[in-house]
């Protein structure tokens, strides 16, 4: 895997920008002025949606040093 984020580094750079924009987005509907009725579903997805920024922050400072080397 390692491999191929090092030969694809436009892929990733889209995966990091897809993350960000999903997770701001569902902050946006979650928290916006017309919020639907959060059940416990809608919670541990909106969990699992607030862990894609650590991943795409560690994945983002991973290929800056790939491109430096």
């Amino acid at each position: 895997m390692p491999n191929f984020i090092q030969r694809h580094r436009i892929i990733t750079a889209i995966l990091v920008i897809h993350a960000i924009g999903l997770v701001t987005w569902v902050t946006l509907r979650v928290f916006g002025s017309n919020p639907p009725e959060i059940t416990m579903g809608t919670a541990t997805a909106l969990g699992a949606v607030y862990g894609l920024p650590a991943l795409a922050y560690g994945l983002w400072k991973w290929r800056g040093k790939q491109i430096d080397q």
